[in-house]
């Protein structure tokens, strides 16, 4: 299982890149389940394509279309995946480590985890 949940992930990815967020947000289950960290703007729990594409239009929003999030490592289990990444936004950069469940070969939960919560906090809020 973990080579097809490797693959659901190696697809997200090359979907982000190839077509951004509309390309991508088939690889979400209808009812994924997105856990922000922080006391920022785009912090919270969402729900459903709806909140994910939310959440999207928030950090560009916050991010004045500078949010950036590139993957440094994939790796792959039989129920989750993680992601290692850099991510960047308003000159900041921070680690995040993203752990992700995926069920019937699409990502179902999603949680982010910053290295420098504070540092996302202070470039994320207006």
């Amino acid at each position: 299982m973990s080579a097809a949940n490797l693959s659901v992930l190696r697809g997200y990815f090359d979907a982000m890149a190839a077509g951004g967020p509309p390309a991508a947000m088939p690889f979400y289950a209808d009812d994924v389940v997105l856990e922000v960290p922080g006391s920022h703007p785009a912090s919270g729990t969402y729900h459903g394509h709806a909140g994910v594409g939310e959440f999207g239009a928030t950090m560009a929003r916050l991010s004045g279309g500078t949010f950036r999030l590139v993957p440094d490592e994939l790796l792959a289990g039989d129920d989750h995946v993680v992601t290692v990444a850099t991510a960047s936004a308003n000159g900041a950069s921070w680690r995040r480590l993203i752990l992700s469940t995926v069920r019937d070969g699409k990502l179902a939960t999603v949680r982010f985890f910053e290295g420098d919560q504070g540092l996302v906090d202070k470039a994320l809020t207006p």
